[in-house]
């Protein structure tokens, strides 16, 4: 279904650019051509329809090319972290159970690496947890295939394979329909095992045409990338782009913001997002506020809570182009809301509205809705809620009803103009000495404070209190002057029974992979303190 959108897409323009990067690019017509041959190439290694296709590399158009080319033979896309080290690997490796894993030059050896201890054959495995038997793997991975070995398949697109004629590699048939997977999404695990979220073809589809929606992407738009596409917000934006006959073009390395902002600047490129503290470092040491940026349209912000100052200096540097908040889950492809960019300055705190697609509610402890002004957790029913979690039906069962709402987790609640507030998460309320704490609503009136960085409120166990309110902060001026100026500021807004109990000044806070705060490692950093 997905392969057939991207088709239709190169038949009504077959000339326009659909990915680049800094030394190629390659038309839609060029890319349907070598998705054709890579399919072509998969297929003579073994994928089949419905087999799962792990792809280890970063972003890039032979990356790219080779998810259209799962998509043409009806495999199943699992894109790797290519940051995760072998022992993380092994574990999304050994519940996927891929057929093929195409890795970068970089990646293969940790690929191979990563199937062993899956299997138990590495020799430094040494607890014998082995994920799989090395038979049960023999019956589920072929091989790790050289990314690089895909590369030159676009120069033969079109013509008959080395291993046979036109007859034998004429690819069969796909069939089937929108509930068909199409790629399974890794969570970060920070919470435990990583579970894999099943998007259907049709769940991608609807959420690239829901964003598509909300940024304006019409034929011949462009965006440069940052996100990793083994990040759901990078897959979306894959869909929104190529799903309308837009491009995507690939950005280098996000070490130096300046570069960023001067590809911003040099591929006149008409869209482009990224997690807050790609904006952050942009705006402080890439020269993003003092650039012109003409064609640009829109900015997204997605992983996060953007600091209202940032917004602030954003809009007032480049008032014409449009700032857009969403709310989502990978579960749910991942979008769920999306602020009016008119109210970003003036409802910063809200993630906007669900689209007409989506149906969302607020459920009571009981399970009961409650009215519009009242907290609850957010349910969401619609067609980019996935499939379910792979191979694991009672985790799915745990957050999809039988009424296929997706419980988010999430306490929000929702304004007389339809606009949704976060509250924060059901598990991370804190509970402290009586009160009901949102670390949330803390950490935005800290991170308003002038030389705040970072923060992330945490409730620690606490014999006294049931758990204490620790603030985990990141400062510019780290004196003891500065800490009292920075409790006296907090106090001005919220009491002290609800104020933290202690700010721990950090150089910088652990980050997961999907780039959010890592708060459970703070947690057992700061419990671990107290023992």
């Amino acid at each position: 279904m997905l392969f057939d959108e991207l088709i239709a897409i190169a038949a009504a323009g077959p000339e326009r650019r659909a990915l680049a990067d800094d030394a190629a690019s390659l038309t839609f017509a060029e890319l349907c051509e070598r998705a054709e041959a890579i399919a072509r190439r998969l297929h003579e290694h073994g994928l089949r329809k419905g087999d799962r296709l792990a792809i280890l590399a970063g972003n890039g158009i032979v990356s790219t090319s080779c998810f259209w080319a799962a998509q043409r033979l009806g495999a199943i896309v699992v894109w790797l972290n290519e940051q995760l080290p072998a022992a993380g690997l092994a574990v999304v490796l050994a519940d996927a159970r891929p057929r093929l894993v195409l890795a970068g030059e970089r990646e293969a050896d940790r690929a191979r690496a990563a199937l062993a201890r899956a299997s138990g054959t590495a020799a430094d495995t040494g607890s014998g947890d082995a994920s799989v038997s090395a038979a049960a793997r023999a019956a589920w991975v072929v091989d790790v295939v050289s990314l690089a070995a895909m590369a030159p398949v676009a120069a033969n697109a079109g013509r008959p394979s080395s291993q046979g004629d036109a007859v034998a590699t004429r690819l069969p048939e796909v069939t089937g329909g929108p509930d068909r997977i199409a790629a399974i999404v890794y969570t970060s695990g920070s919470t435990g095992r990583p579970k894999g979220v099943s998007l259907t073809h049709g769940n991608l589809s609807m959420v690239g045409h829901m964003a598509a929606e909300d940024y304006g992407t019409v034929a011949g738009d462009s965006y440069l990338m940052v996100v990793p596409l083994h990040y759901i917000h990078g897959l979306m934006i894959l869909m929104c782009m190529h799903l309308r006959g837009a491009a995507i073009h690939f950005a280098g390395n996000f070490v130096f913001p300046r570069a960023i902002t001067q590809q911003l600047i040099d591929t006149g490129v008409t869209g482009f997002s990224g997690v807050p503290y790609h904006l952050q470092a942009m705006v402080e040491r890439g020269g993003l506020l003092e650039a012109s940026l003409p064609s640009l349209r829109w900015i997204g912000i997605t992983g996060g809570r953007a600091p209202v100052a940032l917004l602030e200096k954003i809009a007032r540097a480049h008032p014409a182009i449009e700032i857009h908040i969403s709310y989502g889950l990978t579960e749910c492809s991942p979008r769920i809301t999306a602020l009016d960019p008119a109210r970003v300055l003036t409802k910063p705190a809200s993630v906007g509205a669900p689209p007409p697609e989506l149906t969302v509610s607020f459920l009571d402890e009981n399970g009961q809705a409650v009215p519009d002004g009242e907290i609850g957790e957010l349910v969401v029913a619609g067609p980019t809620v996935m499939a379910g979690y792979w191979n694991a039906p009672e985790a799915t069962r745990e957050v999809i009803d039988e009424q296929r709402r997706l419980h988010t987790g999430d306490l929000a609640w929702r304004d007389a103009e339809g606009d949704i507030f976060i509250r924060g998460r059901v598990k991370a309320m804190i509970k402290t000495a009586g009160e009901r704490i949102f670390p949330e609503e803390l950490e935005a009136i800290i991170e308003r404070v002038t030389g705040v960085r970072d923060v992330a409120v945490i409730g620690v166990p606490d014999a006294l209190y049931g758990q204490r309110v620790e603030a985990c902060v990141v400062l510019d001026d780290t004196s003891e002057a500065a800490l009292a100026a920075l409790r006296a500021s907090v106090l001005e807004h919220v009491p002290l029974a609800r104020s933290p109990k202690h700010y721990r000044v950090y150089a910088a806070l652990p980050k997961t992979a999907n780039g959010k705060t890592d708060k459970p490692a703070l947690l057992a950093e700061l419990s671990a303190a107290d023992a």
